[in-house]
């Protein structure tokens, strides 16, 4: 009876041996950290996360109608190879035309004051459409860019809170995953016994398309930890565009009507700064603009309309003090050789001549 009861002893001592050993070798203490399970609206039917997955963003700084537009931010699964790590889903956050500074965050509950390994795999495609020869848009062709200053990052809140701009969250180096695979990765020390992983997102310029994918993160006890540095590396604000203040506004016509003479280096956020106006009231005022990311140099821009009493033989005609442009045709501007601008069909971005 005795070597049965130590046979007995025996078995649970494996048993608990193969649990610890499982479970250390399985380690991740996320939830669907492959985005696979059931999603969840987050307060609008086109903002979806997995469902262990918080989401955040912000609205500020928005200095330009296009910055931090939160309203124009959607969340879905995506189902779609290559855009997929792993498994039969990502999660897709995208916002075509605004810039969006998001996360999707998971807390957990961690050993007390225990070393922690974060890490998520991104891809990001960010791009203006061009147009073809008539001036339509080709839809979905154009390779992911690094003009937009999309990033992606990895961090550890070591106090489990849900706020990424928190002093207290350690974050990876920033990553540019364009049209690729790509693992951001971070070590930090828990306060206690609770942390929280962030997936961080932003650009600090628009695009037609803008979206990012995110697949396979993991949240596991070891590496070297630590703490965030004295001065903390929080995700940094979309910069200022330095061309805002170099816009010289252009004085009315005697019709009352202002016109602006668009100059290398100028952008609609530049130009809308300087007479005072939105991107959206200057679009409105000139239906021949496709895009606010396409404007030509010698073009005008017509930004108030003339008075009812003023004369509207105006129209088209270069403003007070300023002498006529030559401008350059799309013909021209489509052409390759021979000295013309562009070797193959395509816009000039906003801010290049």
């Amino acid at each position: 009876m005795r070597w049965f009861r130590f046979l007995i002893i025996g078995l649970v001592a494996l048993l608990a041996v193969t649990t610890l050993t499982t479970s250390a070798q399985d380690g991740n203490l996320l939830q669907d950290p492959g985005f696979e399970g059931a999603y969840v609206a987050r307060g609008r039917p086109d903002l979806n996360t997995a469902a262990p997955w918080g989401l955040w963003s912000v609205d500020s700084p928005r200095n330009y109608e296009w910055q931090n537009r939160s309203d124009r931010l959607f969340a879905f699964p995506h189902p779609a190879p290559p855009e997929i790590h792993s498994g039969t889903k990502s999660q897709n956050l995208n916002g075509g035309y605004v810039t969006y500074t998001a996360a999707v965050y998971q807390t957990v509950t961690v050993p007390n004051r225990a070393n922690l390994v974060g890490s998520a795999w991104a891809w990001v495609h960010t791009c203006n459409i061009a147009k073809d020869a008539s001036g339509n848009f080709i839809a979905d062709n154009c390779g992911s860019a690094v003009e937009s200053g999309v990033y992606v990052r990895v961090g550890i809140d070591p106090n489990g809170g849900t706020n990424p701009y928190d002093p207290a969250v350690v974050w990876s180096n920033n990553i540019q995953p364009h049209q690729r695979w790509e693992q951001a990765t971070v070590s930090a020390t828990a306060n206690g016994t609770s942390a929280t992983l962030f997936i961080f997102v932003t650009q600090a310029w628009p695009a037609d398309i803008n979206r990012a994918y995110f697949d396979d993160a993991s949240l596991t006890v070891g590496g070297a930890g630590g703490a965030a540095a004295p001065v903390p590396g929080v995700p940094t604000a979309v910069p200022t565009p330095a061309t805002a203040s170099f816009v010289v506004a252009q004085p009315p016509q005697a019709d009352g009507s202002i016109r602006h003479l668009i100059m290398p280096g100028d952008t609609m956020a530049a130009i809308g700064y300087a007479y005072g106006v939105t991107i959206d009231e200057i679009m409105a005022l000139n239906p021949q603009l496709r895009s606010p990311r396409f404007i030509s140099v010698g073009q005008y821009l017509l930004i108030q309309e003339a008075d009812a009493e003023g004369a509207s033989s105006a129209e088209g005609a270069a403003p007070a003090g300023v002498a006529p442009r030559a401008t350059i045709s799309d013909e021209d501007l489509f052409r390759g050789g021979d000295g013309y601008l562009n070797g193959s069909p395509g816009p000039t971005p906003v801010g290049m001549s």
